[in-house]
């Protein structure tokens, strides 16, 4: 009986090592342009192939932990693709499935995030790392071309080729394709200048504080407005409590709008 167990315990081990032989990861490649010094700014780890083409273009594959053939985690893996455009010059992406050891996904975290990136204005899309990727190729080619108009071809044939689309997903890629174009198109292919963008930290602060002060005497005379309605006394204790701000900044804006000396 002892022997049969060692028997079912041994050929347990060798099944559980045949299966991790076989078990599969994503391996990425990413073809750019560059000298090969952005992979080190990023602290990404070594890829685990590198390929120089020529003299401005390589070509680089990471084998990434897991096969991301969820929805959820394809969406995952298409941020990490947004993240590199957003920190490099990529040309072209593809993915395949290989037997090899793989980074876990949060090796890549130190790669340019919009949602870190303060300086740029929120837009209805909200801080989609894949549609800032894409609307910032296609500021890329305004400037290339000096304000003139670009093909929707090219913007939607960067979508494709750069994130990795399933039938399921092209719709939704064209759909950030066709915002991004019809918004420059309405605004004649001008490039908006953003606010905060190139400003010291000095300044950028600055500009946080003014809009943190604007939202609060807006909830101030809000919460006035609705005492006045409710022939209510408008006193510091009750604009506190219903503007949700300390005694000393209904106070401070009390005074500042004239109700109280």
């Amino acid at each position: 009986m002892k022997d049969k167990q060692v028997y079912q315990r041994v050929g347990t081990l060798r099944l559980v090592r045949l299966m991790k032989l076989y078990t599969k990861n994503t391996k990425l490649s990413l073809t750019l342009n560059g000298d090969g010094s952005e992979l080190f700014e990023y602290g990404l780890p070594f890829p685990h192939t590198y390929t120089r083409q020529n003299e401005d273009i390589y070509r680089i594959s990471f084998v990434l932990s897991g096969t991301f053939k969820s929805e959820v985690a394809y969406r995952y893996l298409n941020d990490i693709i947004a993240r590199f455009t957003l920190s490099m010059k990529v040309r072209y992406t593809d993915i395949s499935y290989v037997p090899e050891h793989g980074y876990e996904l949060s090796l890549f975290q130190g790669l340019k995030s919009i949602a870190r990136a303060k300086n740029y204005e929120k837009m209805d899309n909200g801080q989609d790392n894949v549609f800032w990727s894409i609307k910032l190729y296609t500021e890329a080619l305004i400037k290339e071309s000096s304000g003139g108009m670009i093909a929707y071809s090219l913007i939607e044939s960067f979508a494709i080729h750069t994130f990795l689309d399933r039938a399921k997903d092209k719709s939704t890629l064209r759909a950030k394709c066709r915002s991004i174009w019809n918004w420059y198109d309405e605004r004649e292919w001008t490039i908006p200048i953003r606010k905060g963008l190139g400003m010291s930290r000095q300044e950028g602060a600055k500009i946080a504080h003014t809009k943190k002060a604007k939202d609060t005497k807006n909830k101030v005379e809000k919460a006035i407005q609705g005492l006045l309605f409710m022939q209510e006394k408008v006193n510091i204790a009750n604009v506190a409590r219903d503007a949700k701000v300390d005694r000393n900044t209904a106070k401070k804006y009390l005074i500042e709008l004239g109700y109280k000396k």
